[in-house]
């Protein structure tokens, strides 16, 4: 099971987590890009930071809203969007070639995510932007069409679940507007990445277990406490498995 985080979300002087210490935890890490967090001195040093501990990286592109984080939905031209997110990883892609390493994925980031899932034009602008750039993989919810997308183009799709987010019974991500959307309790993190290890199950807000088949796990890098849930999860990921 792969262990991922967004991280490179600083910009300036604005301080997003703490990538030095959550780094070095992860196995693939998903480098903003520009538009919600980033900048090109943050990037450099993001992308050595992640040579250094031999994490593989990934784009993460988003809307054009570093005020919001990106974290909310606009209304964007799909020809105008697909030329954002081109423009997005190509730049980390050539600095991360720069270096002597090359993109092992691409995931949207915030409200592209889910918009992308939900929108067959802006997945398909994900796939074919990743298979143009000659990107492997693409991380997505378990089920849309990023999947759909990505495996039309013969790429890798990888289901991300995620350990510091609770789940609401259609497996849909509870709205952080919602009281308990974010798992903040590192136990509480851990003892869900260990359902859907050991038992690819997660209990929804209803209290009930549902069916849940992931390849990576994302932690939020610019959530508070972060680094405390990353190294709970690192446990379980990294204790030995029974076999079957």
């Amino acid at each position: 099971m792969n262990l991922n985080a967004d991280l490179g979300e600083s910009w300036y002087d604005k301080k997003v987590g703490n990538d030095r210490e959550l780094m070095p935890l992860l196995d693939s890490c998903n480098l903003a890009c520009g538009f919600h967090g980033g900048d090109a001195y943050t990037l450099l040093k993001s992308i050595e930071l992640a040579n250094e501990y031999s994490v593989a990286i990934g784009a993460h592109p988003s809307f054009a809203d570093r005020k919001g984080f990106g974290r909310k939905r606009l209304e964007v031209d799909d020809e105008v969007l697909y030329a954002q997110l081109l423009y997005q990883v190509s730049a980390l892609k050539g600095m991360v070639e720069s270096l002597g390493e090359e993109l092992h994925h691409l995931k949207p980031h915030g409200a592209l995510y889910h918009y992308a899932n939900e929108h067959p034009a802006t997945a398909q602008a994900v796939a074919i932007i990743a298979a143009e750039l000659a990107i492997p993989v693409v991380y997505g919810p378990p089920e849309g069409y990023l999947r759909v997308y990505a495996e039309a183009e013969g790429l890798e799709f990888w289901a991300e679940g995620f350990a510091d987010r609770a789940y609401e019974p259609n497996l849909s991500l509870r709205a952080r507007s919602k009281p308990g959307a974010v798992l903040e309790d590192p136990d509480l993190a851990r003892a869900q990445v260990q359902g859907m290890v050991e038992r690819k199950q997660v209990v929804a807000t209803d209290g009930k277990l549902y069916p849940l088949d992931v390849q990576t796990i994302c932690i939020h890098g610019d959530h508070a406490g972060a680094v405390a849930r990353a190294r709970a999860v690192r446990r379980v990921l990294d204790q030995p498995r029974k076999l079957q």
